[in-house]
């Protein structure tokens, strides 16, 4: 048996009430009457599972975009531990910070929806991820500028920056 999805249960919803008008319909004026409030009632609140199906997906395709920024910062973070040279660690790195950017917005877009004071500590712990973003991209800066024999020790300090910049987002994502 094919499982039903939500949107196929409320169209047997509308047709069922659709079939309820048609049948009351044929019968006396006051018969109608009598159950046109409920006729509507049953309306209202098929409207409103539709809403809230609605709200749903849009939670649903939130997270999913979520996720998709997600695992873009953990491909690019995989990519730098696994970099054998400068070149290729600073690329990954600097795809990892690009890729930070969005994420940040969205909890900047989240924070913006809140009461003032939880507002303010959102805002709060926002500007000390973006500290943590610009440090890790000032790390970067200077191991590009560093000489071939001294990328290995500017890529601790840069892997340090980005994994601050990782517990600044889960902090800020918390609250």
């Amino acid at each position: 048996m094919a499982t039903k999805t939500t949107e196929d249960l409320l169209a047997d919803v509308r047709r069922h009430i659709d079939d309820l008008v048609a049948r009351a319909g044929g019968g006396a004026a006051e018969t109608r009457a009598r159950l046109q409030d409920r006729f509507d009632r049953l309306r209202e609140e098929e409207a409103s599972a539709w809403a809230a199906v609605r709200a749903k997906a849009e939670a649903v395709d939130e997270k999913f975009r979520e996720l998709e920024i997600d695992i873009a910062i953990a491909e690019n973070r995989l990519a730098s531990e696994l970099a054998d040279d400068a070149t290729s660690f600073a690329g990954a790195v600097e795809a990892e910070l690009h890729d930070w950017d969005p994420a940040i917005e969205r909890l900047q877009t989240r924070a913006a929806t809140k009461a003032q004071i939880d507002r303010e500590q959102a805002e709060a712990e926002i500007a000390a991820l973006r500290q943590a973003r610009n440090r890790a991209a000032e790390r970067l800066t200077a191991l590009r500028a560093s000489s071939d024999d001294a990328w290995q020790g500017q890529k601790s300090r840069v892997m340090e920056a980005l994994d601050e910049l990782e517990r600044k987002a889960r902090e800020a994502a918390v609250n």
